[in-house]
Order: structure tokens, then sequence, then C-alpha cells
């Protein structure tokens, strides 16, 4: 990855022979191409953040609706707080959904990387509120369009 450009296909991915995938290849070669160039140059960094205070809504019987609201409304502008600086450092992101806080996906220039880790780590610093983890790099699976199938 330090000295080529990846465009990782889909786990799981299968061809029947090597034909089959220089046929798939061909056929999709523009598609390929575009996204080749997109994630050219860069990796993929992956961020998690959970939030210390105690997870509201699990049982919404014992909570009144404005404690509820209140307590999502927190919760999402944690969130923005460290996915819009990271975004801002990153070529793309993609926020996915999952059980965190946050859980998103930045493509990042390879020269950029830490940069973009220092900036992770300052978040922490500036939010002790929460647990940021960044993992990576990666190739860039989340930035990677389509799959062969054959």
């Amino acid at each position: 990855m330090e000295g080529r450009d990846l465009l990782p296909v889909r786990f799981g991915t299968l061809v029947s022979d090597e034909r089959a995938a220089t046929r798939a290849m061909a056929e999709r070669k523009e598609q390929f191409a575009a996204s080749l160039d997109h994630v050219r140059g860069a990796v993929e960094l992956a961020v998690r953040a959970h939030s210390h205070e105690a997870p509201q809504g699990r049982n919404r019987f014992g909570e009144s609706g404005r404690d509820y609201m209140s307590a999502k409304a927190r919760r999402m502008q944690a969130a923005r707080l460290v996915h819009e600086p990271l975004a801002g450092v990153a070529r793309d992101s993609v926020v996915q959904p999952g059980p965190e806080l946050l859980r998103a996906a930045y493509l990042v220039e390879r020269g950029t990387v830490e940069r973009f880790v220092s900036l992770v780590r300052r978040l922490q610093r500036a939010h002790a509120e929460l647990d940021v983890l960044c993992t990576g790099p990666w190739p860039p699976y989340s930035f990677a369009e389509g799959s062969l199938s054959s």
C-alpha cells in the first residue's frame, strides 16, 4: 500500500477462472478506472467514537420523551464535533451505521496520515467524555465502487 494504489473488491467476490476475471474487468473498465482515480494516493482510516454517557433510550418507558430527545441531540452533536474536523482533512468520508456514537471511514492522502492521526488525538483530548479510536491505514474498502461477479 505504501508504493501502489489499490482498488479492493468486495470480500467473497468469485470468478470462475482467469478468463472470467479478465472479461469482468474489461466490461467495467471505465468504472474501475474512475474508482481507482478516486482512491489513488490515499488510504482508508477508520474512526469510532463512544460516549462515556450512559446509553439513553434502552427503556423508553422509564424516561420522558424530552429526556430521550435531549440525550439523542447531545450524542448527535458529539458525533459532529469529531466527524466534521476529520472530514475537513480527508479527501472523502463516509459515516457508517453502527452502535457507536460515530463509525466512519476517511479517505486520507498517504502523506497526511500523521496529520489526521494527530487531529484524532487532539479531538480525544478536547472531548474527554468520548473514547475515540482510529485504526488503519487500510486499503480503501469503503471508497471502492462495485465488485466483480461471474
